[in-house]
This record gives C-alpha cells, sequence and structure tokens, in this order.
C-alpha cells in the first residue's frame, strides 16, 4: 500500500475480502496522505469515488465539461437491462451466459466515449500516429527523441476555442510523466509502422 506514494502517475487496483476493508484502506494514513497530494479512490464494492483534495483540483474538474451527460445515459441504459436476467446480476450467471447483444452494445459506447474524452485531451497526439513529432526533437538516430511539454501546450493555447479550464488541466498534465509515456509509445508505434510499411514495399 505504500506504493500509493509513489511521485508517478499510476492506476493501480487493490483486492479487498469484504466491504469493510474498503473503508479501512481509505482512512489509512498513507492513503488519506496521497489523496491530500492528487490521488483519487474509487471503491467498485460500494460504488463510491472520493476525489482528491489536492487545492486547485476540484474546482478545475467541476469547471471542465465532461461526457458525464452521455454516461449517465448509458447507466440508466444498464440498469433498464439489469433488470431483467442479465449477466450484469450475479458473476456466474455472467460466467454461464456471458451478456446479451444490448448490454454489450451499451458498454462498447461507454468505452467508446471514454475513448475519445481521453484521446481529446491529447488533442491530436491521440488522433494522428505522426503528431508527436511536432513537439520535440528528433536526435540523429531514430532511437532518442526529446518531447517538448511546452511545445504540445503552446500549440493548445493558439486554439482560441478552449475552455480556460481544459487548458490548464492540459497543461498540468502534459508535464506528467505518465502523458511523457504516452507520447513515447506514440513514437514507438509510428516507428514500427512505418518500418513495417517499407519491409513490405521492399517485397513488392
Amino acid at each position: 500500500i505504500d506504493l500509493v506514494n509513489s511521485p508517478v502517475p499510476f492506476i493501480i487496483g487493490m483486492a479487498m475480502n469484504d466491504d469493510d476493508r474498503g473503508i479501512s484502506i481509505q482512512s489509512d494514513y498513507r492513503v488519506a496522505s496521497a489523496i491530500a497530494d492528487g490521488l483519487s479512490v474509487i471503491n467498485l464494492s460500494n460504488n463510491s469515488v472520493v476525489l482528491t483534495t489536492q487545492t486547485g483540483i476540484v474546482k478545475l474538474l467541476n469547471g471542465c465539461p465532461t461526457p458525464k451527460p452521455q454516461l449517465s445515459k448509458y447507466q440508466r441504459q444498464l440498469k433498464q437491462l439489469h433488470a431483467s436476467s442479465s449477466g450484469l446480476q450475479e458473476f456466474s450467471r455472467f460466467v454461464d451466459h456471458g451478456l446479451s447483444h444490448q448490454e454489450l452494445v451499451v458498454i462498447e459506447s461507454i468505452r467508446a466515449v471514454i475513448r475519445t474524452y481521453l484521446t481529446g485531451l491529447a488533442d491530436h497526439i491521440g488522433s494522428d500516429p505522426d503528431a508527436w513529432q511536432l513537439y520535440g526533437v528528433q536526435k540523429s538516430d531514430d532511437e532518442h527523441f526529446d518531447f517538448y511539454p511546452s511545445f504540445f501546450v503552446d500549440g493548445l493555447k493558439q486554439q482560441f476555442n478552449l475552455l480556460e479550464c481544459r487548458l490548464k488541466f492540459q497543461e498540468m498534465m502534459a508535464y506528467s510523466q505518465m502523458f511523457v509515456e504516452f507520447v513515447d509509445s506514440q513514437r514507438k508505434a509510428s516507428l514500427a509502422k512505418n518500418t513495417s510499411e517499407q519491409k513490405i514495399t521492399r517485397h513488392l
């Protein structure tokens, strides 16, 4: 549990034997300290969310538009489907019968909404596989690329339609290690794709 005090952004899951363990984990002094320093906790056992109490974060999140209306609509649809005989009601039924076609469609729609929202935060780095090249300096060999978050942020500031709260969040995100790793993963995927295409071209 000491991992929650890591300075690097991450997503971590913890399995619990009973619901009371969730309360005790949230009350743990290490978790409480991390919540004050940026950690948010999602408790899947009681469907609760504890947002970080870090100064300014909640105000920032509340001021930015989110896909909550769309997700709420899909949540209502899932509740209606859950009222019938559904694999969502109990795990054993899910193992035996899986989910219905309707449930799968709704869940895939939820995933698409979340995917679109998150990739949108990365602007066109999230949609254009080669956009990473605009925000850094490529060294003499393909293995080394220096990403400059300031290049990315400057590009965002030129978009006059961005809300101030969203821009502030994206600026904070751009300087995180998690986003740097995301850009590097886009770079590697792009280089691998180009290498494959070159090999195919040579064989034609």
